[in-house]
């Protein structure tokens, strides 16, 4: 874990200034100029900030969310319900909220505030729905713990042997789980799009990789020591709502982080410089993302 952390800590700091990037000598040199190379490592700290902080939170659907589910009500026609069919509320929030979000919710906020939602506003949007959403899960979680037990109905199937349901419904965990749905609408589309428009052609396929691997594999590490210490098998004998508060306080660092990386270095002029020279791109987005993308990275040059 510590060494996972000062590894993160590592790349966002070194990349939030590349000017450190020399270019090769002559008789070393390769097909990528040196301004190709900031542009594609100026990537490197939203990556790693947004995803790592965001997922921290999403995680809870696969691993607290159902648990808990499964130690609620979960009858219905008298028959037992597996509590990981609540994430059915995740993935209805994403197909509402998709045409929701571009079709009327953007273009209002746009009309009335007379420029349009920027890729950074969503992004801290997002941060804040998944610390909401697990805000919520904890509250219910408090409410489950002092629920009475049912015990006159059989143990939950989905829990470990031997545990009673407690009397308040499991579908009230469709309300994180659509926050948490939300959230992703949010936040995964427009972290795909910044790395297609932000890098370079000749190393984008490299860094959605990249983007791809901080998504799963980096925060999955993270959420299994967090899960390992905060999470047992049986919820009544422990404090679940102390996970989810540990996932609202990543949401919430997530977004001074972002201010942080986007706020200082170099990383701004860096995208700017790579998307003005990228015609092929220029002509399959709107002749503003250059700047937008200048906006949302600015370097803090007023402020030093």
């Amino acid at each position: 874990l510590a060494l996972g952390c000062v590894a993160c800590v590592c790349l966002v700091v070194a990349h939030v200034n590349n000017q450190w990037i020399k270019p090769l000598p002559t008789r070393r040199a390769t097909s990528f100029s040196v301004e190709e190379v900031r542009q594609g490592f100026a990537t490197v700290p939203l990556v790693v900030v947004v995803n790592l902080f965001f997922a921290m939170g999403y995680n809870a659907t696969n691993t607290a969310f159902p648990r808990q589910a499964c130690q609620m009500n979960t009858l219905i026609g008298g028959a037992q319900l597996n509590g990981t069919q609540m994430n059915l509320g995740d993935a209805f929030a994403i197909i509402a909220c998709s045409p929701l979000f571009e079709g009327v919710l953007f273009p209002l906020i746009r009309r009335l505030k007379g420029s349009p939602v920027r890729l950074g506003q969503k992004l801290v949007a997002g941060l804040l729905v998944a610390a909401l959403g697990n805000a919520v899960a904890a509250r219910l979680e408090v409410q489950r713990r002092q629920a009475p037990l049912l015990c006159g109905e059989a143990p939950s199937r989905c829990a470990p042997a031997g545990v009673h349901m407690r009397d308040i419904s499991a579908f009230w965990m469709l309300v994180p789980y659509a926050l948490i749905g939300a959230a992703e609408v949010l936040v995964n589309p427009c972290m795909f799009y910044f790395c297609y428009t932000a890098a370079p052609p000749k190393v984008r396929s490299l860094v959605q990789a990249f983007n791809l691997f901080f998504v799963g594999a980096v925060p999955s590490a993270f959420t299994s020591v967090a899960v390992a210490a905060t999470l047992p098998d049986d919820l009544d004998s422990s404090r679940l709502e102390y996970y989810y508060i540990l996932n609202v306080a990543c949401a919430l660092a997530g977004v001074l982080a972002y201010f942080l990386v986007t706020r200082c270095g170099s990383s701004g002029q860096d995208l700017k410089d790579g998307a003005e020279e990228d015609p092929g791109v220029a002509q399959e987005r709107p002749a503003d993302r250059a700047a937008e993308l200048q906006e949302e990275a600015a370097p803090c040059r007023d402020d030093a």
